[in-house]
């Protein structure tokens, strides 16, 4: 059965059972016994003779005296509100949100990327400064760098790079994609089947108890170092060898029993997850701070990088299984001798065995003898049976390595351990054993006994046959460092996943023609930073404080007490208004009917101008608010369709003026600082002020409706700049912080910069925000019916402070000193 979204219904009045509304008739008003009524129900109720003044409460029936001015007079029950639907507060209303804050479907950036990837993957990303004294050299393969987190401390780690491609954004010097956007570019430009087969590993480093190395996950490298994914592992420092190489007496056979216990679990733990490695090392094998051996998932995947290097001819092959090492050899060799199907689960096997044998007896180089006649039978050049030729050798070489094996086994402890690991090192794959065939041998032998009773077997079987992963052949895992490698052979089979295994040792040409492939067939879905340009507008004397756009021109307000106009067609300068006294301070266009330009200056001055259907702006009305000098004149603007003007300044109040007469309408008081930015939205005004606070005020009486709740911070701090996108209110502040409301209600905080955030606008789920700083900052917005995410996207530098921003059509246009710089994309 479907599941139903379960929806809360709208507070109603106990009386009618209507549903309440922010304004009008039916606003909840809060009686002296605490329950609510609506406005029209208090009406109707019926006095009590002896008080003409009182009702009873229809819920509690106590007598409750109603305010001489009627119930409107009551406070509103602004929590039964907040339960109340968004559609219904532009009920019965005629107002609309202003023009300048109107969603505009076309946005300044495209991401290539789905919200779907960055949810699966966004858990995975270290935060930037998570590493420190990183160091890009290392003959492993790896860089090294100290990771540092909440559960640990300066921990030695190593950073493997994973792709090939650079991430975006790296030419331009003055704007930069933000971290978390090159990390999802990098992870983009990987493809879906890559980033499948890498997110298998990483859930198998995390799902195994013991016996792999821990993945903590992926950091990006500085853009000016090395711009490419770096993936964070576990480091160790001491390798099964080492403990065979110290001068000191040790049982032999009890080491590499606890050794080869541990490397059969790491094995089987892959196996588990369905990847095959393809070829295992010795020095992959790490010991632990406790002694136990762990397979190292870095040195596992470096390791394929010496197969890139030098193929079959490489020290690598000496780990190599026969059919591994033959299918680099050549391609037509390998079909002789039917290993066309070679990878497989039982390739690992081989290589275990070969490691366990190395240990054994103390020699690393046991493979030598047989992989240089190998080589030696392919410099030949195609004379002779290959098949009989090299099964004839190999049988040779294999019977010298069991008869050591055998006389170091025999008669000790040990000794059930020769056959399988003699079976191990069959020429053919499926004659071998499975490695959990090995883990039983030396459990019985380490338990003095048959394999305990409590040990699930069932857990070591392997699920299916289907190779997922092959980590020597997936290119996910190419290095910056690899270029030639002459290599022709590729490996197809049933039983193994093609896509994962483009080639075992692919080399330069497959390399950059599968890079050459996805660059060109994904140009229009890549984050394009390279591809943004700008442009100023220079005219003004003065500091740019406000930025407004109607009637097809731009308005751009400044310090030099004057309006420009240009044109968004080709960005000509088309008028300059004059009649202020002081510095304009705020600025806002009506872009209705009755098209209007209003600024207000330091000096309390209002002026209005009509704009005509040409370039000419006729000044309609021009009144001072005040004369008082002790405040510091007009900080914001906002106006409610056609109807009023709203104003706020240094005297710590928020007038509203009618746009009919120009009259003062209403005086809305409580904020104990300068009211420096105004926003509407859905019958409701915000004002924000330099005492740290928002207030929200009812459009239609102008009362006082709520007040913004922020529990984050303890201490105010100056309110800037507000911005308003469908539901999400955005405030910016003179610590560099960002804060978002939705619906009302406190969801996120995010600081920035490092000072003051002046300009700010929200579009389309866009927000641009700048300051101080002299950086414009890109963020995006995600929001579902849980939460709602901010993430940094791209940042721009600039040459002076940005006082204010607007993005409108595609286009940023940021408030630099006195010019206006226009950023846009050249696909707009």
């Amino acid at each position: 059965m479907g599941e139903t979204a379960v929806q809360m219904e709208p507070p109603e009045c106990p009386v009618c059972l209507q549903p309440y509304e922010f304004a009008g008739s039916l606003v909840p008003r809060v009686l002296p016994c605490g329950h609510s009524v609506c406005e029209s129900c208090l009406l109707l109720l019926p006095r009590h003779p002896a008080t003409p003044s009182a009702v009873r409460c229809p819920a509690c029936n106590y007598l409750v005296r109603l305010p001489d001015f009627g119930p409107s007079a009551l406070p509103k029950n602004i929590d039964l509100l907040g339960f109340c639907s968004t559609d219904s507060r532009s009920v019965g209303r005629s107002q609309k949100p202003n023009p300048i804050y109107k969603p505009n479907p076309t946005p300044f950036l495209r991401l290539p990327w789905t919200e779907g990837l960055y949810g699966k993957w966004k858990d995975l990303l270290l935060p930037e400064e998570s590493l420190s004294l990183v160091s890009f050299e290392d003959g492993s393969g790896a860089s090294t760098a100290f990771f540092s987190s909440s559960h640990e401390k300066n921990r030695m780690v190593n950073l493997l790079p994973l792709d090939a491609l650079t991430s975006c954004g790296t030419s331009s010097s003055w704007i930069r994609p933000s971290y978390v956007a090159r990390f999802m570019d990098s992870l983009h430009r990987m493809g879906e089947e890559r980033r499948n087969r890498l997110r298998l590993l990483l859930d198998a480093s995390s799902r195994q108890r013991r016996g792999i190395s821990r993945v903590y996950g992926f950091w990006m490298g500085p853009p000016e170092e090395r711009n490419c994914l770096f993936m964070v592992c576990e480091r160790f420092d001491r390798v099964v060898f080492d403990i065979l190489n110290e001068e000191r007496k040790m049982d032999k056979m009890f080491t590499l029993a606890m050794m080869g216990l541990d490397m059969c679990e790491a094995v089987i733990g892959l196996h588990s997850e369905s990847i095959v490695c393809g070829c295992l090392f010795p020095d992959c094998f790490v010991l632990d701070e406790y002694g136990h051996c762990i397979l190292d998932i870095c040195k596992l995947l470096v390791s394929g990088r010496r197969i890139r290097f030098g193929g079959a001819s490489s020290d690598s092959a000496l780990c190599m299984s026969p059919e591994v090492y033959i299918s680099l050899l050549s391609c037509s060799i390998a079909s002789d001798c039917r290993f066309d199907n070679c990878l497989s689960f039982e390739t690992d096997v081989w290589s275990l065995a070969c490691i366990m044998a190395m240990i054994l007896l103390g020699d690393s180089m046991v493979g030598t003898e047989l992989f240089q006649g190998f080589g030696s039978f392919s410099a030949v050049g195609g004379k002779g049976n290959w098949s009989e030729l090299l099964l004839d050798y190999y049988e040779v070489w294999k019977e010298k390595l069991a008869s050591k094996i055998e006389s170091l086994l025999l008669e000790t402890e040990l000794e059930s351990l020769f056959l399988p690991l003699k079976s191990c090192l069959s020429y053919r794959p499926q004659n071998r054993p499975q490695v959990k065939d090995i883990w039983c041998c030396i459990r019985s032998f380490l338990t003095k006994t048959q394999v305990a009773p409590f040990i699930s077997l069932e857990a070591l079987e392997i699920k299916g046959n289907s190779v997922s992963c092959a980590i020597i052949g997936d290119p996910c895992f190419l290095l910056h460092e690899v270029n030639t490698v002459n290599v022709e052979t590729k490996f197809y089979g049933n039983s193994v996943d093609n896509s994962n295994l483009v080639s075992l040792g692919s080399g330069t040409d497959a390399l950059e023609s599968s890079n050459q492939e996805k660059v060109d067939g994904s140009l229009t879905e890549m984050l394009d930073i390279d591809g943004l340009k700008s442009f100023s507008l220079d005219g003004h004397l003065d500091c740019v404080t406000a930025l407004a756009v109607g009637g097809g021109y731009l308005y751009s307000a400044s310090f030099d007490k004057t309006v420009k106009v240009w044109s968004l067609q080709d960005f000509s300068l088309a008028q300059t208004l004059k009649g202020h006294e002081h510095k304009i301070m705020a600025m806002v266009v009506v872009d209705e009917a009755l098209k209007l330009c209003i600024t207000g200056d330091s000096g309390s001055g209002i002026s209005v101008w009509h704009i005509g259907s040409s370039a000419s702006h006729e000044l309609l009305k021009n009144w001072y608010e005040h004369n008082d000098w002790r405040y510091s004149g007009i900080h914001s603007l906002a106006v409610s369709g056609t109807s009023y003007l709203y104003s706020g300044g240094g005297d710590k109040s928020v007038k509203a003026w009618s746009l009919q007469d120009y009259s003062l309408s209403c005086v809305m008081t409580g904020h104990k600082s300068t009211v420096s930015s105004l926003a509407l939205s859905d019958g409701v005004l915000y004002s924000g002020s330099w005492d740290g606070t928002i207030r929200l005020w009812s459009l239609s009486d102008h009362s006082l409706l709520s007040e913004l709740e922020d529990t984050t911070t303890f201490s105010p701090c100056p309110v800037l700049s507000l911005s308003i996108d469908q539901n999400l209110v955005i405030s910016s502040y003179e610590n560099g912080f960002i804060k978002v409301w939705k619906n009302d209600m406190f969801v996120a905080s995010m600081q920035l910069q490092e000072g003051a955030i002046f300009g700010l606008h929200a579009d389309s789920s866009w927000i641009y925000a700048g300051g101080w700083d002299m950086i414009v900052t890109i963020l995006e917005t995600f929001e579902d019916d849980l939460q709602v995410e901010v993430r940094p996207v791209a940042s721009a530098k600039f040459d002076s402070v940005v006082t204010c921003l607007l993005h409108h059509c595609g286009k940023v246009f940021v408030g630099v000193s006195n010019k206006i710089q226009v950023l846009y994309s050249r696909s707009v």
